[in-house]
């Protein structure tokens, strides 16, 4: 068995970061090979080739293609990588790059469209007159032209077969009663349909009819003859080039969040925000009352009925899909993971990510539900703040039974002001660090980032084929800093191993309202409340898991606690949770509080529970809520880091603890740790190093931790501690009282990949205003100098205020380590004459961004910006 300190020194893959490859042509087999070799050297511990839409579709599962699979799944076993199969030609999953609905025209996606019409605005006849019209996809409006090119054949969508699902009247406060309705003219734009108006004198007709598009290359998600016919003809040859490389090679296919059309039409109206996904057999299901409580109000029995269809539409698709997708991998020996579109995505709140998209009919929003046919969870990430994702898809795994997840990691260029499609060749690695490190502490097992390029493009045009250069950027091997990698991708690792152990403790229970969502159209209130209270506990320090609602009703009471699946809780947050639809929540929620258990509530409160002892606030707003998290009594162990968010975590291993913490600001802060008054011995486990060492506790729980710094400690009562013992603590360098030395002057530079050598530059400004704009890559800052002796208890310091992006220092040709992030200094061990040598690497937006309309002015800072400074040090 291996050892936890064998595991954490030298992690297995599944800690390790993970990458999409993305193949924009398909390379050769010395590419292939050193490409691969490229990724292990960096620390990576698995990848996933995606076939982009800048690789002709036509070459997409193509002999050669499969050829160079199988040789990247051989060479994989060989050096020690694992593989996982991306299944799709780009995303979304299911459509193959067309070949799942080819010769199958009954398996393109089917859609339910609905118009209404007062009584009033009858013809001379009789009839009412209605249409579906000028149909599109938001969606694919947001993506652009290439994305419509590679949906549609011919690029547009083209409607037939349309039928009418149900026709109804209502109005007047009376019970919905069917009518007549035909479709008198239909063509690839929509259709016309004819109500006879009768007597519905006072009522407003509704018409439902459904259409499939017959040029769109993506499925219906509710067949499940279509996920069949996508395994055979996509997940067959890559499993098969899988398998010819050797048993276990690819461990798992990857789905890429399934599309739900998100169609709008001029005459749309109602309550749903988009089409419906919709198949015969769903439409037999579900009465046209059902239909109409999804769209309007159809009196007291609205909330039920939607529930019902909503929560019928998201069974029937999670099985025809997923179940299906995994059944097929079952029988092959493969694990299945992969995401669905997550309309949180890149935020705290449930439906902020995707703008004003209503993802009621798509195949997420159920996440719980989802999961269950997962072997291992994987969720999406947008960008570089800190985020829902990670926490949202460790809670999902726990309540099936499993923990932790995958996050896949994407930039777009909306946090930099760009199009979404332009990402971010201006990512630093301290921001790519951070964000890792988040997601970890938050629930991510893995860390799979987007992406490792083939090559980097074509210079810009603004028409053309697709442009891998700005495809999501950045390709983060085409990163100045990529060198710098290994170290920042073994840390991520090493600290994904020191979390692994353990039960975390996660006292707070906040519940996911999913019947509220489905209830709520639009940006509901209850995913406001959701993301200020999942956002405000994860920045207190306060563990805390998301609940699913029928994991609450089948859970058991121990006093004031409520266990579950996934984990044990004293306090239970219910945000803006107005609908509740699990069979015994209420019951079960009353229970919880009768016995003692914490019962919050924000926002509108469940009419079954309004005579239950809860804590209510009825009108809270971020600002109340976060004031309330503060507020808490800090159950033990607590972490809490002074002036900051607060990104930890504790879980108990055995009788002791493991605990973390970031610091995510570019200033030391205390770290303040409560253990409550029983005596602890801990022991430092360095991320960094690997190394791990006893470590003297402060009496007051103080640690002071530097700008972007981790910690990982253990701790046990009564333990004999390893290695130094409690007393020794290490040395202190504090500054000594003498000025420092301002290194103004003196210093040449050269860039390297440049024809020049070595010529004078200015350290108050960087590279890219003294005549390099373009050059992305290492520049090398030259100077001699000499350092004054000191004292035997002194050392000099350089210190680097201001530098983009990574530095590493060489002292006489010897490198004396890298800073990648955080503060920038080099403790300098000798007097007398040196050479310095500080090789920095910027990152690629002054190169890519180069002539197109993405270029920042000025061009993004690089090298020194400031001058050094020779600091003097004393130990104390």
């Amino acid at each position: 068995m291996t050892s936890p300190f064998s595991r954490f020194d030298s992690p297995p893959p599944e800690f390790r970061p993970a990458v999409f490859w993305f193949w924009n042509r398909i390379p050769g087999e010395h590419e292939i090979r050193r490409g691969l070799a490229a990724m292990k050297q960096a620390g990576i511990g698995t990848f996933m080739i995606q076939a982009r839409l800048s690789l002709p579709l036509r070459d997409y599962l193509s002999p050669p293609f499969l050829d160079a699979c199988r040789i990247a799944f051989v060479e994989a076993a060989r050096i020690g990588l694992e593989a996982v199969i991306y299944d799709e030609y780009a995303w979304m999953s299911g459509h193959g790059g067309g070949r799942t609905v080819a010769g199958a025209d009954d398996l393109r996606e089917r859609h339910l469209f609905w118009t209404r019409a007062d009584a009033a605005s009858a013809g001379a006849n009789g009839r009412l007159e209605l249409t579906v019209s000028g149909i599109r996809s938001d969606f694919l409006d947001f993506l652009g032209e290439a994305a419509r090119e590679w949906i549609y054949e011919g690029g547009e969508a083209c409607w037939d077969d349309w039928t009418v699902v149900a026709a109804l009247a209502h109005g007047n406060g009376s019970t919905a009663i069917p009518v007549e309705a035909e479709i008198v003219a239909a063509d690839p734009s929509g259709c016309r349909i004819a109500v006879d108006a009768g007597d519905l004198a006072g009522r407003t007709a509704w018409v439902f009819v459904a259409a499939r598009c017959a040029s769109s290359r993506m499925i219906n998600y509710l067949l499940p003859e279509a996920a069949e016919r996508f395994a055979e003809t996509v997940y067959a040859p890559l499993a098969e080039a899988a398998e010819a490389a050797g048993p276990g090679v690819a461990r798992a296919f990857f789905f890429d969040h399934p599309y739900a059309g998100f169609y709008r039409w001029r005459e749309h109206c109602g309550d749903l925000g988009h089409s419906l996904s919709w198949s015969d057999d769903f439409g037999r299901a579900v009465a046209p009352e059902d239909l109409l409580a999804i769209v309007g109000c159809v009196g007291p029995e609205t909330a039920r009925r939607r529930l019902a269809v909503f929560a019928e539409h998201a069974r029937r698709m999670h099985e025809a899909f997923f179940g299906t997708l995994r059944r097929w991998c079952d029988r092959r020996g493969f694990g299945f993971t992969g995401h669905e579109l997550l309309s949180h995505v890149g935020q705290w709140g449930l439906r902020g990510g995707l703008g004003p998209l209503d993802p009621r009919g798509m195949p997420g929003v159920d996440h719980f539900g989802l999961d269950a046919f997962r072997t291992v969870t994987a969720v999406d990430a947008a960008d570089y703040g800190s985020q829902l994702a990670a926490k949202l898809g460790d809670s999902v795994a726990r309540s099936n039974g499993r923990s932790r997840c995958i996050v896949e990691q994407y930039s777009t260029g909306r946090e930099m002001g760009r199009p979404g499609l332009a990402g971010q060749w201006d990512l630093t690695i301290e921001r790519l660090r951070a964000q890792a490190i988040r997601h970890t502490l938050l629930g991510a097992r893995q860390f799979l980032f987007h992406a490792v390029y083939l090559d980097d493009g074509h210079p810009w045009r603004d028409d053309g084929p697709a442009n891998l250069r700005f495809d999501f950027p950045p390709g983060v091997n085409f990163q100045p800093w990529w060198e710098d990698l290994p170290e920042v991708f073994d840390e991520i690792a090493r600290l994904s191993a020191f979390v692994e152990a353990g039960e975390p403790f996660r006292p707070v229970g906040l519940l996911y309202p999913l019947a509220a969502l489905w209830q709520d159209g639009g940006t509901p209130p209850c995913a406001d409340h959701f993301g200020w209270w999942a956002r405000a506990l994860a920045e207190a320090g306060i563990g805390y898991d998301v609940l699913d609602e029928r994991d609450v009703a089948r859970s058991a009471l121990q006093g004031d606690e409520l266990v579950t699946t996934g984990g044990r809780y004293g306090t239970l947050i219910l945000p803006d949770a107005h609908v509740l639809s699990a069979a015994g929540t209420s019951s079960r929620l009353r229970s919880f509080a009768c016995q003692g258990g914490s019962l919050v509530a924000s926002g509108r409160l469940p009419e079954a529970l309004a005579k239950t002892t809860v804590l209510h606030l009825p009108a809270a707003s971020q600002a109340t809520i976060e004031g309330f998290v503060r507020s808490l009594d800090r159950p033990r162990p607590s972490l809490r880091l002074e002036g900051a968010p607060s990104w930890t975590f504790a879980a108990r291993h055995g009788t002791s603890w493991r605990l973390a913490a970031f610091n995510e600001t570019a200033e030391p802060r205390m770290l303040h740790l409560d253990l409550g008054n029983d005596a602890m011995l801990a022991e430092r486990w360095d991320p960094q190093s690997g190394a791990v060492r006893a470590f003297p506790l402060a009496p007051d729980g103080r640690i002071e931790l530097s700008a972007q710094g981790v910690i990982c400690l253990e701790i046990r009562p009564g333990a004999d501690p390893r290695g130094a013992g409690p007393g020794d603590r290490p040395r202190a360098w504090v500054p000594a009282a003498m000025p420092p030395v301002v290194l103004a002057d003196d210093w040449e530079f050269r860039a390297v990949g440049e024809d020049e050598g070595f010529v004078p530059i200015s350290v108050t400004a960087g590279w890219e205003r003294q005549g390099w704009p373009e050059h992305s890559g290492t520049g090398i800052y030259r100077r001699r100098l000499t350092l004054p002796r000191l004292k035997p208890d002194q050392r000099w310091d350089l210190v680097l205020d201001r530098v983009g992006e990574t530095v590493e220092c060489r002292i006489d040709g010897c490198s004396i380590g890298r800073r990648l992030y955080g503060e920038k200094r080099f403790a300098l061990d000798r007097t007398g004459e040196i050479l310095v040598d500080l090789h920095i690497r910027n990152t690629g937006a002054n190169r890519y961004y180069a002539g197109t309309p993405f270029a920042a002015d000025p061009p993004t800072h690089s090298g020194l910006l400031a001058p050094p400074r020779l600091v003097a040090m004393e130990s104390r």
